[in-house]
């Protein structure tokens, strides 16, 4: 083990970030904090790293932490770079393999998810990162490394990761055991863990139009609650629902609502012949875009809610 671990270590302290001056790139440190944090808080399916919106989303908080004037926000190509330091591979689907290996500069996005299935640490690293004493060993040296000045801000991340992947484990065993609603955390460890949740259930799609649009540094859907949770205190997945910004506006001003026959109606007040109605008009009778597991769809109580608060003509 400590063979092992001293080889990380060492991997860790010489990774090629790519210099501006004296002024090191502080993207792929900042990527193995957050897929550290994912190990910790149980929140990869085993050793397979997707890029994923939760997986950009914890890379920008420790990236905010880090970054200077001269660093923009991308973790596409510092994640691709990641296999030259040997500590990432990227599994390819049938018939890309050459790509995977003879592409010279990072794909886009969309190519990455065409040709990779999935990414993956080396086996000895990822049993390294699954014990808590050698995880927290590799993490200082990381920390220690590039970010010595930033320890106790990033300690802070670390912390409240911690806090938020318990609160999202809560929140999924009430979905498997229809518990009643926990006591609740911090405000900011609460929402973001619902947020996850309830996002990933839907797959960043608005379960009204449909839209689903996730880019580098954008994802466009909101989780929503169905009873707003100062009315409900209820943070049970299935009160909750991924909606376009648009759409969550028009659902919590009553304008539209999902109903308990699983489709949308409108409020009675809206006008076709006034700019910006129509596309709330149209989506009345429209079936509500589900997740594909049915143990995260709307709770009856939550849809029926909504559909009484509906503004009437």
């Amino acid at each position: 083990m400590t063979v092992c671990i001293d080889k990380y270590i060492d991997k860790l302290t010489r990774l090629r970030v790519g210099y501006v001056g004296s002024h090191g790139r502080p993207h792929k440190p900042a990527i193995l904090l957050a897929i550290m944090s994912m190990v910790e808080t149980g929140r990869l399916n085993g050793n397979r790293i997707t890029y994923s919106a939760d997986l950009y989303d914890l890379f920008k908080k420790y990236f905010a932490i880090v970054k200077t004037e001269h660093d923009a926000v991308n973790m596409r190509d510092p994640f691709w770079r990641l296999r030259t330091d040997g500590l990432i591979e990227h599994c390819a689907n049938a018939g890309f393999e050459a790509s995977i290996e003879t592409d010279p500069n990072p794909p886009t996005v969309g190519r990455l998810q065409q040709v990779c299935s999935y990414s993956a640490l080396p086996a000895d690293f990822y049993s390294l990162l699954c014990n808590p004493d050698s995880r927290r060993q590799l993490r200082q040296s990381l920390i220690e490394r590039y970010f010595a000045d930033k320890a106790v801000e990033i300690e802070q991340v670390i912390c409240e990761e911690r806090g938020i992947g318990a609160y999202e484990q809560t929140l999924e065993k009430m979905v498997e055991t229809d518990e009643r609603n926990p006591l609740a955390p911090t405000e900011a460890i609460r929402s973001q863990a619902f947020r996850r949740v309830v996002l990933r259930a839907y797959d960043y799609r608005c379960a009204a139009c449909g839209l689903r649009v996730i880019l580098d540094d954008l994802v466009l859907a909101e989780a929503a609650h169905l009873i707003p949770y100062a009315t409900s205190r209820d943070d049970d997945p299935r009160n909750g629902m991924a909606l376009c910004k648009n759409h969550h506006w028009a659902m919590d001003r009553h304008l539209i609502a999902p109903t308990t026959h699983l489709n949308w109606r409108i409020s009675g007040c809206l006008d076709d012949r006034i700019e910006g109605q129509k596309d709330l008009i149209d989506l009345n009778g429209r079936s509500v875009i589900l997740p594909k597991q049915p143990k995260y769809h709307p709770k009856t109580k939550s849809l029926r809610w909504r559909q009484r608060k509906l503004i009437p003509a």
